[in-house]
């Protein structure tokens, strides 16, 4: 799956996507750069609307999640063995989730990915590889 950044402020964000407690309001500037494309490594449904989770310009080591009102779908073909999964991380942060099994199937696994468990460095490496070939 592949989308392209068509904006990278919080003004092009539909109202359901403004909510300041989390840091997303009018002036939010997100790290992408309109007309390059990204790959997607797992999508949800936040705040009422889909979000993709891309390796932005930051290039941190983990996808983190943009709004998808951000981009057009260049290729939407959801790769081969993707799984929806269902994250609760508590009783008002609760979403599905599209991804590779191991992220689909294991509720903790981006926190694990982002705490630079090597278990989970390892199997997000061998699935990058996989999704941007």
């Amino acid at each position: 799956m592949i989308v392209r950044c068509i904006a990278n402020t919080g003004a092009s964000l539909p109202a359901a996507n403004i909510d300041t407690r989390r840091g997303y309001d009018r002036a939010t500037e997100f790290p992408l750069t309109i007309g390059d494309s990204y790959a997607v490594f797992a999508f949800t449904i936040f705040l009422g609307t889909g979000w993709y989770y891309v390796i932005d310009d930051d290039r941190l080591d983990w996808p983190t999640w943009m709004p998808a009102s951000l981009f057009d779908v260049v290729d939407g073909s959801i790769p081969a063995g993707w799984k929806l999964g269902y994250v609760r991380l508590s009783a008002d942060d609760q979403r599905p989730i599209v991804s590779f099994p191991e992220w689909a199937d294991d509720p903790a696994f981006y926190e694990r990915l982002v705490d630079q468990d090597p278990v989970a460095v390892q199997v997000f490496d061998r699935r990058r590889r996989e999704i941007e070939a």
